[in-house]
């Protein structure tokens, strides 16, 4: 690294310069501070790493402000911090911006870019060389999963027939912020993901003592949600396989209390990588957030996560309690076990393999349900098996940031499962199509301006 290129990392390591940047930085302004020190050990790339503000709670969460499984009252609407653009998020509007979600995630990035490039010549210290390897493997990992949500928001859905065509994000690979930003193709994107996803299985551990810190499970486990979003069912059902015979858990769900205010645990067995999105993420948040009423009412009156996951307000409506995160008013944005026992049934379902779709579902909803009145779910063929498996993920995963937004993207191109969204304020009514370009959102206007970089359709 350059003097130059070096200089621009030094403020990684002060946590009250990271905070600062994080609340009020634009990608491609970062200026660093040169009075702080360079990295130069491993365990100042491990401080590096070990910073929860960007790497843990820093996530995407405009695809779920505009997600269906909530809707607001006009009051509430209006209460919104429009400094985030969240009401134009909500509405659908045709210029909504989120730029928020773009700059996290890219000085995220950044951050782990100083860390890949250092990481192969710091000095050792006190940590050794199995540090090292996981130091690497962390850092893959982040990446590869910020390129994703980066994917999910910027890019246009995954279509393997026209990938090599359509425009991805861009791919930065350099902590030097003067290289030249371009856009790569959604499949070059894609490959990037799956790259440093598939490094990070090779050289994270086998388990971490903490789930804020990634391991093979949770490479594997985003790699199989990677794969469904490129319908590759194949692959990921192998790496839903892989990361369940490492992390295999479930809660049980008669075991919570659900008249607790939180019942569900912070850090539970389940949870394979904590991340959550920043606070004050958007009007998806409860309790303003009223629960869609055709979800609630999808629930079994024995389906325990009625209880567990929503409270009546005093209205009549309801809203979420049931967060895997540190609040509920902070919606978990990582990686669990009950999803991938979803996305294993998907797979064996869209690979036609019906008994063993069932199977893998039950697995999950006998933990969810009161076990008295339970009855295995059964399906006549894979169609049917299929049709169970999507109203299950949809009421499962619901308010979990950085999925709905994704599914609706996929699932629209199947007549099956598209969807309309409709949307009420005041006297108007919004409409947002299977097929409409805002299902992409908009590059932020400075970037564009900057670089020259092409904007998305509108």
């Amino acid at each position: 690294m350059d003097k130059k290129t070096r200089n621009m990392t030094l403020h990684l390591v002060s946590l009250a310069c990271i905070t600062m940047l994080a609340s009020c930085a634009r990608y491609l302004d970062v200026k660093p501070d040169s009075s702080l020190a360079v990295p130069k050990t491993l365990k100042d790339l491990q401080a590096i790493l070990d910073n929860e503000t960007r790497r843990n709670t820093s996530y995407a969460y405009a695809g779920d402000v505009a997600a269906d499984y909530y809707y607001l009252l006009e009051a509430d609407f209006n209460r919104l911090n429009d400094a985030f653009d969240a009401r134009n998020i909500y509405l659908w509007a045709p210029d909504a911006s989120a730029d928020r979600d773009w700059n996290n995630l890219y000085l995220n990035i950044f951050d782990v870019n100083v860390v890949l490039e250092e990481a192969g010549s710091a000095e050792a210290g006190n940590l050794t060389e199995t540090d090292r390897k996981r130091i690497q493997g962390t850092a893959h990992f982040i990446r590869g999963w910020c390129f994703f949500q980066l994917a999910q928001l910027f890019a246009v859905p995954f279509d393997s027939g026209s990938a090599d065509q359509s425009l991805g994000i861009p791919l930065r690979l350099s902590p030097n912020i003067e290289a030249p930003t371009t856009r790569s193709s959604l499949a070059e994107t894609y490959q990037q993901i799956i790259t440093d996803l598939s490094r990070a299985i090779d050289l994270l551990p086998t388990s971490s003592p903490v789930a804020v810190r990634p391991d093979k499970a949770a490479a594997h486990a985003a790699l199989a949600r990677v794969y469904l979003i490129m319908g590759d069912y194949q692959r990921s059902l192998d790496h839903a396989n892989a990361a369940l015979e490492l992390e295999d858990g479930l809660m049980d769900f008669n075991d919570l209390d659900p008249l607790a205010t939180k019942p569900i645990e912070v850090l539970n067995i389940e949870v394979l990588f904590h991340a959550q999105i920043p606070n004050g993420g958007g009007g998806f948040v409860t309790p303003r957030a009223r629960v869609d009423s055709v979800l609630y009412a999808s629930y079994h009156d024995a389906d325990l996560r009625k209880q567990v996951y929503y409270r009546q307000n005093a209205d009549g409506t309801y809203h979420f309690k049931g967060d895997y995160g540190t609040n509920p008013g902070i919606p978990f944005a990582g990686l669990a076990t009950d999803e991938l026992w979803l996305i294993k049934a998907e797979c064996h379902a869209r690979l036609s393999n019906a008994d063993l779709a069932i199977e893998s579902l039950n697995t999950l909803l006998v933990t969810r349900w009161e076990k008295s009145e339970f009855i295995p779910y059964q399906a006549t063929d894979a169609d049917e098996a299929l049709q169970l498996i999507i109203a299950e993920r949809n009421k499962e995963l619901a308010f979990r940031a950085g999925i709905r937004w994704s599914d609706l993207r996929r699932l629209n191109k199947d007549p099956r499962f598209a969807k309309t969204l409709t949307r009420s304020m005041g006297s108007e009514t919004y409409t947002l199509n299977p097929d409409d370009a805002r299902y992409t959102f908009l590059i932020p206007a400075n970037v564009v301006q900057q670089t020259g970089i092409e904007q998305n359709a509108r």
